[in-house]
């Protein structure tokens, strides 16, 4: 302090120098101006100064959190991913070759049914006892392949001018299993009918013909009827079987 005339003048301080200032701008870089001197020589940062730098900095840190959150939060897909399909196997699809395979297998296992051509129509011992009269009737495989009889045979007797003489034969008994004819194989079936007097059911007239129609055949066969009539009311063809009959 100089005093002059007993009056105490305060010592004038030199200007802060413009470096510190700049330094202070720079570290602040909100900052619009250097802060005015204070008591003890330190120069603080306007308040809007600071609190602009602060809100900036806690934005900044807010929006790298909000980023990161997003990212570790956000699933990588959202379809699902489906196991179940599969892709189809082999053995859910029939395969051409076995297709075409089973077919000729198929078809050579269809069972051949003698046809009339192939038959020949003979008539064999006729049998009576205990008021009882069996006829055999034979059929004969001419052909040269082999083929089939199962079941019952249609059967009629005609006159001699080729009319029927009554019903057709019934069926008795039971069906014989299928008869394989060889070429020159025989199957045979029996005609049943009661003795002369054995009912009060009289005889029909003596046929000159039997007509038989073989099993699954719609071609008649016909062969002499020899003696034989229907007595009694009964008139019975058994199923073929295999052999002659006598």
């Amino acid at each position: 302090m100089v005093q002059r005339n007993g009056t105490t003048t305060p010592r004038s301080r030199p200007p802060r120098p413009l470096a510190l200032c700049a330094l202070l701008v720079g570290a602040l870089a909100t900052a619009t101006a250097c802060g005015s001197d204070t008591g003890d020589g330190a120069s603080s940062p306007p308040a809007s100064s600071a609190s602009s730098v602060a809100a900036a900095s806690s934005a900044a840190t807010t929006s790298s959190d909000t980023v990161t959150s997003s990212v570790s939060t956000t699933p990588r897909s959202e379809r699902p991913v489906s196991h179940s399909a599969k892709p189809p196997t082999a053995s859910a699809h029939t395969s051409p070759s076995h297709a075409s395979s089973s077919a000729p297998a198929a078809a050579s296992g269809a069972r051949r049914i003698c046809s009339k051509e192939q038959l020949t129509l003979t008539v064999g011992r006729m049998d009576v006892g205990a008021g009882n009269v069996y006829l055999p009737l034979v059929l004969t495989n001419k052909g040269t392949s082999t083929c089939t009889l199962t079941g019952f045979p249609g059967v009629s007797l005609l006159d001699s001018a080729g009319s029927a003489i009554g019903d057709p034969a019934t069926r008795r008994g039971p069906t014989h299993s299928t008869v394989s004819l060889p070429p020159g194989g025989s199957a045979s079936t029996s005609l049943h009918t009661l003795n002369e007097g054995m009912t009060d059911t009289p005889c029909r007239r003596t046929p000159a013909e039997i007509r038989a129609y073989p099993p699954d055949s719609f071609g008649a066969m016909k062969a002499p009827a020899r003696s034989f009539r229907v007595c009694g009311g009964v008139f019975e063809v058994e199923a073929v079987q295999s052999g002659t009959g006598t």
